[in-house]
């Protein structure tokens, strides 16, 4: 094999509805799509069954001052592109806040987590 190897991971970076964040805690993603469920019965394994699963993108971010964390309170309607160190691109479209953890003011961050169901990951 030959060539210029590329990261595997490291870096990360965030826009929400276009604007920039700084990423400084692990980003981390689940596409939507479908998911198996298994079905028991009292004396056997019967099968599975399909249902839809909301795909997401958390992380934890850093403040910024020209943005109130009350903003994400209850957002929705928002577009979610995260730029993987390996060169994928994740996109979170039509997202909504389901957690938004308190603002830790000594490292000026917050966790964020917005869901989906669209989420997807396209390969370089």
């Amino acid at each position: 094999m030959s060539g210029t190897r590329q990261p595997l991971a490291g870096t990360a970076s965030l826009t929400i509805n276009g604007e920039p964040w700084n990423v400084v805690g692990d980003l981390s993603y689940r596409p939507s799509g479908p998911k198996n469920e298994t079905l028991k019965g009292q004396t056997a394994v019967e099968g599975f069954q399909v249902m839809p699963e909301e795909g997401y993108i958390s992380g934890t971010l850093r403040d910024r001052p020209d943005r109130k964390l009350s903003d994400f309170k209850g957002a929705s309607g928002l577009t979610v592109t995260a730029q993987l160190a390996n060169g994928k691109v994740v996109t979170c479209t039509n997202g909504w806040v389901t957690e938004l953890g308190e603002l830790k003011t000594q490292e000026g961050t917050f966790d964020l987590h917005i869901e989906s169901d669209d989420v997807t990951e396209d390969t370089v």
